[in-house]
């Protein structure tokens, strides 16, 4: 913990914006101690400082805000939630709160409140691409396919270079059998980025699923070339032979029938 954890309280005191008639009191010295340690993961420890921080003072959202943060990592989402919706009745306007509360609706599948506080996020702050992501994937959970996928081409349209945007898109498509669709969104990728190797990968499969054997080889070939050292390219080099041997038996089908 030792040098991490200094080189982060060392600064932080300034870094945070304090309000106008704050004084530095213990309450906030437990504050600032608990955000370095959260900042450097250790996130036990600073469960207790923002406890004790909040012991003294109720009033400071950011405490709330952090221990529920902190409660998140550690993965105890309910007591996360109960911080953050305490942040959020002291603080209404700050996006990060919303963001993290829809962030813990989101993984204990409670996909509508999850919603509700990314709307909200993104209202406060439309720059907030995350909550505009985990909204797609909230609608995602509830089988709203369609306004998933409104939302990931809204996302694309407005950040063109976002690759996360396009991954989430093209996993949308391939999950729903849109593979086609799938490919399509593929190809944008290798546009923005012709070194993502996973893309080709992906028109690889798409194309094998739509029986387009000669285009599947194609790019599990190209796939291959880039990473063929991939966790993968066992299956790949089994699923290439299987294609070619599927592909000689139908040439020799061909050849018997003009005979």
């Amino acid at each position: 913990m030792g040098i991490k954890y200094q080189s982060v309280v060392q600064g932080l005191d300034s870094f945070v914006i304090k309000p106008s008639n704050y004084t530095t009191t213990a309450a906030y010295r437990l504050f600032v101690k608990a955000d370095a340690l959260r900042l450097a993961n250790h996130f036990k420890e600073s469960i207790k400082h923002y406890l004790s921080s909040i012991f003294i003072d109720r009033n400071n959202y950011r405490s709330y805000m952090g221990l529920g943060i902190s409660y998140k990592a550690e993965e105890n989402y309910e007591k996360a939630i109960k911080a953050l919706e305490k942040a959020r009745e002291l603080s209404y306007f700050t996006a990060e709160i919303h963001y993290q509360l829809g962030l813990c609706y989101l993984v204990t599948g409670r996909f509508c409140e999850a919603i509700k506080c990314f709307h909200h996020t993104i209202s406060l702050d439309r720059s907030n691409v995350n909550a505009q992501i985990q909204l797609g994937v909230a609608h995602e959970f509830i089988e709203e396919y369609d306004m998933a996928i409104l939302i990931y081409h809204t996302i694309i349209e407005n950040n063109p270079k976002l690759i996360t945007a396009y991954n989430h898109l093209s996993a949308l498509y391939m999950n729903i059998g849109d593979f086609k669709a799938a490919g399509c969104v593929f190809s944008q990728i290798l546009k923005v980025n012709p070194d993502f190797s996973k893309a080709y990968l992906g028109m690889a499969i798409c194309f094998d699923k739509m029986k387009q054997s000669s285009r599947a080889l194609h790019y599990y070939k190209m796939f291959l070339k880039r990473k063929p050292h991939s966790h993968h390219a066992m299956k790949i080099k089994k699923r290439i032979s299987k294609l070619n041997n599927t592909k000689q038996q139908e040439n020799t089908q061909r050849s018997f029938a003009v005979v």
